[in-house]
């Protein structure tokens, strides 16, 4: 009897082992993949947070048009990076980095043409910038679901530098 009751033990402990959550393996994510996560989530935020000045204070139409747009699609890309971020167990900061904390100050000083032109150039150059992390997150990132996040955004990042280009030609 006993060594039955062992048996039975040793079989449930050597199958608890082998029944391995997937998820056990996808919080053990690398630091390029934590890295991409906060600076994408930050981009995210970032993008969010000028869209909604662009979208009430901008002079054209172009310009609030593309605001309100770049709110529309970066708070969905936010949302889902967070669920991914928060089933992987990886912090994903809903905050502006240093660069973005002072553009937004600079926007929230101007208005009419100025504003448009600090926001769209500022837009130009953010989108060049997330086109290269969303790359290489595609590229070279180790976490499946990181992987098809940054392949699933980066046609919205082009597309939206696309058009910020195209309204940037204007100033």
């Amino acid at each position: 009897m006993k060594t039955k009751l062992l048996m039975a033990f040793l079989a449930i402990s050597v199958m608890s082992g082998c029944d391995k959550d997937d998820d056990d393996d996808q919080n053990n994510i690398s630091t390029n993949d934590r890295d991409f996560t906060m600076k994408a989530n930050m981009a995210n935020h970032a993008e969010v947070d000028a869209g909604q000045l662009a979208a009430t204070k901008g002079m054209e139409a172009g310009v609030r048009d593309f605001g309100a747009h770049m709110v529309a699609d970066h708070t969905t890309a936010k949302l889902e990076l967070k669920d991914i971020a928060t089933s992987l167990g990886v912090y994903a900061p809903d905050s502006l980095d240093a660069e973005h904390v002072q553009l937004k100050a600079q926007l929230m000083l101007l208005s009419g043409r100025a504003f448009d032109s600090v926001y769209i150039h500022s837009q130009v150059k953010d989108h060049q910038k997330a086109i290269a992390l969303f790359e290489a997150q595609a590229g070279s990132g180790e976490n499946r679901r990181l992987i098809d996040y940054a392949n699933k955004q980066l046609p919205h990042l082009r597309m939206h530098l696309h058009t910020a280009d195209s309204l940037a030609a204007e100033y």
